[in-house]
């Protein structure tokens, strides 16, 4: 992907085609047992009457003709790589593949950017929390009683922030129009906090250092972000007049890069697909295909827009399912084809699955991704500058808040929940009411945040990895580094970060 430019969307470019007959969908309130087999995903892709052959984008096949080159591939006739999943990560792995000259097939079971590459805080971020928090591992006792683990994790830390300046940076260079630059202020009304964020002493002086931290960060990118600054009180009233009942000291101000998430998923898989990758959407994985020699080679496919079912026989099979990657896993490990429980495994028996740890080879299957739910708001556009942000560093819980201009909106979150993950989810509401108190931090006693405010929520979740062949208690893996190997030596990519997509890729 090094050195590409991601396919520009312009609607302009897509060929319209003659009248199309009326797409009905399905109904959400079908049967209990359907629903729960689908996963959430029942309420799309399930027209009740036969479409039109809709031409792709110009000098890009159909999703027609993607579907019948997926169809014809067979023992002899095998992909080099199947990838599963469409956001960011499993697109970026079918284009960074099909841009080495391998013959690649991605498939998605719902839309590109359907998941968590839709439901980000819209941001590119460089990672300057972990900054924090390697900063917090080096200066802990623990660099007295375990050395050499403490600096691994801190090696490990810095990184993982070193490659997500050079992606951001690659990304805001070469993909401008996908990206933007925005200001985000960090104000301050004390100069010590308490209790200090992080838990550790060295940060209640944060407002005081805060300067220099933002200009090491500016450095971390060669500086080739627009630098950091600070704003003087009267400048930061007159930018933020919700601060004005605070007695704001000053404020720090930092850049970040922006995009919209789901544009940038797209962007990736027509990128794939103009590199020659096979790649389809509403296609869903049900089961693994095995060889004569009981290796994996392949999965077995539905076409949700038809009901169809296809063979993909692939040499090498990715799993980039992000939080829902067990899920996958599972298929493989044991033989289960997912939701519709139909056998197809090595031995035709489908066996019951563990996933609480144990011994791997006598049917359990160790966990290597668990997800973090993240719940956003997007409130009306005067509580926030259209043309700069706000990053509450310390809330009440210790985790990062965002107030960012968003298609003359105003974005807020995120919350971070260790969770389960789920498809399509209803934002909880005490998430969404944990977010407007937080809101009403920053805000004069005049302007108060209601309920109905809110314009729109989303929940999506971010995959966190864990080393399912790693000894105990070293199980941790950092985000730059959320790839391992299945049961059968298929690589797992589970991402996290879109500016990790391309370096892990």
């Amino acid at each position: 992907m090094r050195g590409r430019r991601l396919v520009q969307i312009s609607v302009s470019s897509w060929p319209q085609p003659a009248a199309l007959p009326r797409r009905t969908f399905r109904s959400s309130t079908t049967s209990a047992a359907n629903s729960a087999s689908a996963g959430g995903l029942d309420i799309t892709g399930h027209p009740t009457h036969s479409t039109s052959t809709v031409p792709g984008p110009n000098g890009l096949p159909s999703r027609s003709e993607i579907l019948r080159r997926l169809g014809r591939s067979s023992r002899d006739r095998q992909y080099d790589v199947v990838v599963i999943g469409g956001g960011a990560t499993g697109t970026g792995s079918a284009l960074d593949a099909a841009s080495r000259g391998m013959s690649v097939a991605c498939l998605e079971r719902g839309d590109f950017g359907g998941e968590t590459s839709s439901r980000s805080t819209k941001l590119i971020w460089a990672g300057i929390r972990y900054l924090a928090t390697a900063s917090v591992s080096i200066l802990s006792p623990r660099l007295l009683t375990a050395p050499v683990e403490t600096m691994r994790e801190f090696l490990g830390e810095i990184k993982m922030v070193m490659n997500c300046h050079r992606e951001r940076r690659y990304m805001t260079s070469k993909q401008r129009h996908l990206t933007n630059w925005v200001p985000i202020a960090v104000p301050f009304s004390s100069w010590h906090v308490s209790p200090p964020p992080f838990n550790h002493w060295l940060f209640g002086f944060f407002p005081v250092l805060a300067p220099l931290v933002f200009k090491i960060y500016d450095g971390m990118s060669a500086f080739t972000c627009p630098p950091s600054y600070v704003m003087g009180k009267a400048k930061t009233r007159r930018m933020f007049p919700q601060l004005s009942n605070q007695d704001i000291k000053y404020c720090a101000v930092f850049f970040e890069a922006q995009h919209n998430d789901a544009r940038t998923n797209v962007a990736i898989a027509l990128s794939a697909a103009e590199s020659g990758a096979d790649i389809a959407n509403y296609v869903e994985m049900k089961g693994i295909l095995w060889d004569d020699k009981g290796r994996a080679a392949g999965v077995r496919a539905k076409d949700r827009m038809t009901g169809k079912e296809m063979d993909v026989w692939a040499k090498r099979i990715v799993f980039a399912g992000g939080p829902f990657t067990d899920k996958l896993r599972r298929m493989e490990h044991c033989g289960s084809t997912g939701s519709d429980d139909i056998a197809a495994n090595k031995g035709g028996e489908d066996t019951e699955l563990s996933t609480d740890g144990g011994d791997a080879g006598n049917g359990y299957m160790i966990p290597a991704v668990s997800g973090a739910a993240g719940t956003h708001v997007v409130l009306p556009g005067y509580y926030c500058p259209n043309n700069i942000g706000l990053l509450d560093y310390n809330t009440s819980d210790g985790r990062f808040l965002f107030f960012l201009p968003w298609q003359k909106h105003t974005l807020v979150g995120t919350t971070d929940t260790k969770s389960g993950a789920k498809t399509l989810p209803t934002p909880p509401e005490d998430e969404i009411q944990w977010l407007l108190n937080e809101c009403g931090k920053y805000l004069s006693r005049d302007l108060r945040v209601r309920r109905s405010d809110v314009l729109s929520a989303w929940q999506g979740w971010r995959p966190l990895a864990a080393d399912p062949h790693a000894p105990p208690r070293r199980t941790s893996v950092p985000r730059p580094r959320n790839q391992r190997e299945s049961r059968h030596r298929h690589p797992l990519h589970c991402g996290g970060k879109v500016d990790d997509m391309e370096g892990d890729g």
